[in-house]
């Protein structure tokens, strides 16, 4: 009876002990599901990113969109992201990063809630308020549209506004400064036009 008591000791501790494994390797699998990385290189679909010791090299990053509808932006060195483990266990070779979180090196561009804001770099931003619907486009290097464009409401121009033959501005001075010849007989011409444009 005893024999048999101990057998079944020894065969509950092997148990015991196999799931005491299986649970460690349950753990090391959950603490690697999820981690905070920094990006160390980006290429134009991978990045290799640095999670606590380890290197993670040539894994794809999340977009905004890629189907009908796609959208790009590399990641840059330093920026922060999620690293999300599609694998199991140690190996992060099978991770995909999400892009975006906000850190001490890429702080968010603006915090108030009615403000949307995508900002560049070099002085280029667009600034959307929730609440009075205006937006604020700064294009330091201008602004190039290819199609036609339709305005319903005021334009205003700090600058000059230019046609493919000239300026409004070298139109007004033609126009302000013209002379009608031929219209009164003898060699006589019109006086400049008196209301100005």
């Amino acid at each position: 009876m005893l024999t048999k008591l101990m057998k079944h000791v020894s065969a509950l501790e092997k148990k015991v002990l196999e799931l005491h494994e299986e649970l460690e390797e349950n753990n090391r699998a959950s603490a690697n599901l999820l981690r905070l990385g920094v990006v160390v290189k980006a290429e134009a679909n991978t990045v290799d990113i640095q999670t606590g010791d380890n290197l993670v090299k040539r894994i794809p990053f999340f977009v905004l969109a890629a189907g009908r509808v796609s959208h790009y932006r590399r990641p840059s060195v330093n920026e922060q992201c999620l690293l999300m483990n599609l694998g199991s266990g140690d190996n992060l070779n099978n991770a995909v990063a999400l892009m975006g979180l906000p850190s001490t090196h890429f702080q968010s561009p603006t915090v108030k809630e009615n403000e949307v804001m995508t900002d560049y770099g070099n002085g280029m931003s667009e600034l959307y308020n929730l609440d009075d619907g205006s937006l604020i486009c700064r294009y330091p290097g201008g602004m190039k549209i290819y199609g036609d464009t339709w305005q319903d409401g005021d334009y205003q121009a700090t600058g000059e506004v230019t046609d493919h033959t000239r300026s409004m501005q070298a139109d007004r001075e033609i126009y302000n400064e013209h002379e009608h010849p031929g219209i009164l007989p003898g060699p006589a011409k019109t006086k400049p036009t008196e209301q100005q444009q």
